[in-house]
């Protein structure tokens, strides 16, 4: 009984570790461009802890094409996803799909952002990210947002049909909060549980052997 109690005792803390909690902020636009498309969507998912820390400077580079690392291991923007939806030809045109602790989907991650966490669910500052295909920038007056700059190597979206790209302005607005898997305490989960089997099959051979 002695011998497991470690075990027993490493797995019951692994599985106590919470989940991260995220405070999903999304784009409202409040006006129009003529120099910008419509169907500007803006998601950004931020841990809890990071919320309540009230600012936030972020500067990521995940280049996993170059080699390790390649993963940046802040915990505060869990995602970030940013995309345009085109009238009439289905799809998210300029997608940039950041997610917390993996790979890049297109070139690289780049992502720097400077941002305050307001009262009322609201976010100001400022936001620039890139995936190599696609990128924009976006900067505030208090909590009024406006799109410094959008491009992309798609033709729809901030594409070629929109070269200056600039302009539309809106808020980004606490949305939702649900409760995100954070990888590590799951893998430390199965890990412990295979330490319990393996021990509770030497066990079964000793008593065997000894019988």
């Amino acid at each position: 009984m002695t011998r497991i109690a470690p075990i027993v005792a490493l797995l019951a803390a692994t599985l106590a570790l919470p989940a991260q909690a995220a405070v999903t902020y999304s784009w409202q636009q409040m006006s129009a461009s003529s120099s910008m498309p419509t169907g500007l969507n803006l998601e950004l998912a931020f841990s809890e802890e990071a919320v309540a820390a009230g600012t936030l400077y972020l500067n990521i580079r995940n280049e996993c094409d170059i080699g390790p690392p390649c993963i940046d291991p802040q915990s505060s923007l869990l995602s970030l996803r940013y995309w345009f939806d085109h009238p009439t030809i289905s799809g998210q045109h300029n997608l940039i799909d950041y997610g917390y602790r993996t790979p890049p989907r297109n070139y690289y991650d780049r992502i720097v952002m400077d941002l305050t966490f307001l009262p009322g669910g609201l976010l100001g500052g400022s936001i620039f990210a890139s995936d190599g295909n696609s990128d924009f920038r976006m900067a505030s007056q208090g909590d009024l947002f406006s799109v410094v700059s959008a491009n992309s190597d798609e033709p729809f979206g901030c594409g070629l049909q929109y070269p200056d790209c600039s302009g539309a302005s809106g808020m980004l607005m606490a949305s939702a909060q649900e409760a995100t898997e954070v990888p590590e305490p799951a893998t430390g989960a199965i890990v412990g549980l295979g330490l319990v089997a393996a021990w509770c099959a030497r066990r079964r051979r000793q008593a065997r052997s000894n019988a």
